[in-house]
């Protein structure tokens, strides 16, 4: 694989930081944040029936909007549209608000999970989904450095999304729907907040381990 012993580290230079920041809430917000709000907001004025149709109808709308648009919807968006065909399913046939904020949670699991089980693959899955979010060149990719960056970075989100999932089980088991779900948004807020920092310092380490240069914008 390429290494890089020069002197003179290489550039490499990522969008900038708002920029990168924006399309990150963009693509969560999008396909998580906004269809999970507008179910929870809906469901608690106008019922569990009309909150489904709120948050498929929203998921739907999303992916139409990228294809008329000539774009391709990013696989987060496709993996949280299908999910929220079966969440609308499963929910209607139980007839509980308790099951649509389990299902989410058990495909946290089993995402954290694939986190975990992909790690020693060429290419993890974190590696592809960072991807869609901020393409790498293929040089820098393949250094041992920042291969062992992505494996790193498997553990760490695989980690952060079973305790993430386990700490709303826990409150949905406990408690109503109506508290459960604002306490276990707070609650994951030093979670993830954590995990992106630690992302990003190891980021940054392994870039300069071989042998580039990090600039912004």
């Amino acid at each position: 694989m390429p290494q890089h012993h020069s002197s003179t580290p290489r550039l490499v230079v990522m969008p900038a930081r708002l920029r990168l920041a924006l399309d990150v809430v963009r693509h969560l917000g999008e396909a998580v944040i906004v269809p999970l709000g507008l179910f929870y907001a809906v469901v608690v004025t106008l019922g569990l029936d009309t909150a489904l149709l709120a948050a498929l109808g929203w998921a739907l709308l999303a992916v139409v909007v990228r294809l008329v648009r000539g774009t391709r919807p990013p696989v987060l968006l496709l993996a949280a549209t299908a999910m929220a065909l079966l969440q609308a399913g499963i929910t209607f046939a139980a007839n509980s608000a308790t099951v649509y904020f389990l299902q989410p949670t058990a495909a946290t699991y089993a995402f954290g999970a694939a986190l975990l089980v992909t790690l020693p693959w060429e290419r993890p899955l974190i590696q592809r989904l960072a991807h869609e979010f901020c393409p790498l060149p293929d040089d820098v990719l393949g250094t041992t450095h920042l291969r062992r960056f992505f494996q790193r970075l498997s553990v760490l989100w695989g980690v952060v999304l079973l305790v993430n999932a386990s700490l709303t089980l826990g409150l949905l088991l406990t408690l109503s729907t109506s508290w459960s779900v604002p306490l276990a948004a707070v609650a994951s807020v030093p979670v993830f907040t954590a995990g992106l920092v630690l992302s990003y310092v190891w980021f940054r380490h392994s870039l300069r381990a071989g042998g580039f240069h990090l600039a912004w914008g």
